[in-house]
């Protein structure tokens, strides 16, 4: 097992993810990711030497719950393989906070659970109001902990041509 390094700017939520902006994509690697997740819908993932899955989420916007969800969705199911996934947006606030949150509700945490959490980990995380809806439409729908403690199905992150 490798020493955790602690790089200014990066916030662990839990064992598994890291949050951050995307300057500092290498330097969540640096602090023990194995993989990125961008949330960026402006612009495609740069050309790195670690594996980087994509969920073009644009900030501002409304209704983009299912893709909140399958990035979720696809870090509950990577933290349950072991893997530390950096995750990140162009300035770690919004996108990356809903996706952080909608990660722990997936995970059983509710709502305002999930909420706290994450402002623990990183103050600034602060969802668009936009966004904000998804989470809210989503504590609806989303059924309480799995009875095995197994997340729900995992979701494949968008293959870039």
């Amino acid at each position: 097992m490798t020493a955790e390094v602690t790089v200014i700017g990066v916030s662990r939520l839990d064992d598994h993810l890291l949050l951050a902006d995307a300057s500092l994509a290498m330097a969540m690697v640096t602090a023990g990711a194995q993989r990125l997740v961008d949330l960026r819908g402006e612009t495609r993932p740069p050309g790195l030497p670690v594996q980087i899955d994509h969920f073009p989420i644009m900030d501002l916007e409304p209704d983009q719950d299912e893709l909140i969800l399958a990035a979720a969705r696809h870090l509950a199911a990577l933290a349950d393989a072991g893997v530390t996934t950096g995750l990140y947006c162009q300035a770690g606030i919004s996108r990356t906070s809903t996706v952080a949150i909608a990660y722990l509700m997936v995970r059983g945490s509710s709502l305002d659970e999930a909420s706290r959490a994450v402002r623990q980990a990183r103050p600034q995380a602060m969802p668009a109001i936009e966004l904000w809806r998804s989470l809210e439409r989503l504590a609806a729908s989303l059924p309480g902990p799995p009875a095995n403690g197994n997340p729900l199905p995992p979701a494949r992150p968008r293959q870039e041509p």
